[in-house]
């Protein structure tokens, strides 16, 4: 798979949280600016970008004069962010250069994204050739890599799973409902409300488990009116970003292995 030159990437900076515990006491006002292993996390996705195989023009979409003027080595471009994922997705959307068909969108409260992450994304969206492509991560593969960590999870008939934090969209395929989408997001800690938009039957199946994954987002597509599916990916840590301190903390260790396993030392000693 070749990936396409003109390929934009969109951090969202989001606005959950803002004054949430995770960022008391800090004085910063976008979460992707609190330091997670020694460095910003919007930092810490910027670099896995810029690691990653596919050319790309880089955005993050804020608003907050902090994010403006952060200093890294990795430049970016600003898109001015709205209220909430949704309206700043589309947002974005509108706003983007005309020259790439193909979005990807990343939350920029993720540290532990890590450039294989984003290529297997890339990669298996392309193969779709779907308006919206949305990775997410089974649970077993979760809790076998780190049995500690708290997701939200969707039941289906092959499994539970948990948002990825990526989107890939066509734009000129991508004609969606934003009310659903809007909804969708609300919803997205409790993902059993979405199925109430379904017809009766399909929230039946969904209910009892009859619809493997990629069928769900089958019945998403009807919802949101354009061919969508999903990435399951392979990677535990593409679902683990951060969104309260318990999370802060499990990624800051996870980090540590990282360095430990990349000096050589084998995991299993422990940190010197």
């Amino acid at each position: 798979m070749i990936f396409p030159d003109n390929l934009h990437v969109v951090i969202l900076t989001g606005s959950r949280q803002a004054h949430g515990p995770l960022l008391a006491g800090t004085g910063l006002r976008s979460k992707p600016l609190l330091p997670v292993g020694g460095e910003s996390m919007l930092a810490s996705v910027l670099k896995a970008v810029a690691a990653s195989d596919f050319a790309a023009r880089l955005w993050v979409s804020t608003q907050d004069p902090q994010v403006l003027a952060l200093s890294t080595e990795y430049a970016f471009e600003v898109i001015p962010n709205a209220s909430g994922a949704v309206r700043s997705l589309l947002k974005a959307l509108r706003s983007l250069p005309e020259d790439g068909e193909w979005v990807l969108f990343v939350s920029g409260d993720h540290p532990l994204l890590t450039p294989d992450m984003l290529n297997y994304f890339v990669r298996e969206g392309l193969r779709k050739d779907l308006a919206l492509v949305v990775a997410v991560v089974e649970r077993s593969v979760v809790q076998a890599a780190y049995p500690e960590s708290q997701r939200t999870y969707f039941h289906a008939r092959d499994g539970a799973f948990s948002g990825g934090n990526l989107f890939l969209i066509n734009r000129r395929k991508f004609q969606a409902n934003v009310t659903v989408m809007e909804t969708i997001d609300a919803n997205r800690k409790k993902p059993w409300k979405n199925a109430f938009m379904l017809n009766p039957l399909s929230l039946l199946k969904i209910l009892c488990r009859q619809l493997t994954m990629s069928q769900v987002a089958q019945e998403a597509s009807r919802l949101l009116r354009c061919p969508t599916d999903v990435v399951v990916m392979p990677f535990a840590e593409c679902c683990m970003d951060v969104d309260k301190p318990s999370d802060k903390a499990l990624a800051e260790e996870i980090l540590k292995r990282r360095q430990i396993d990349q000096s050589g030392i084998p995991s299993q000693l422990g940190i010197l």
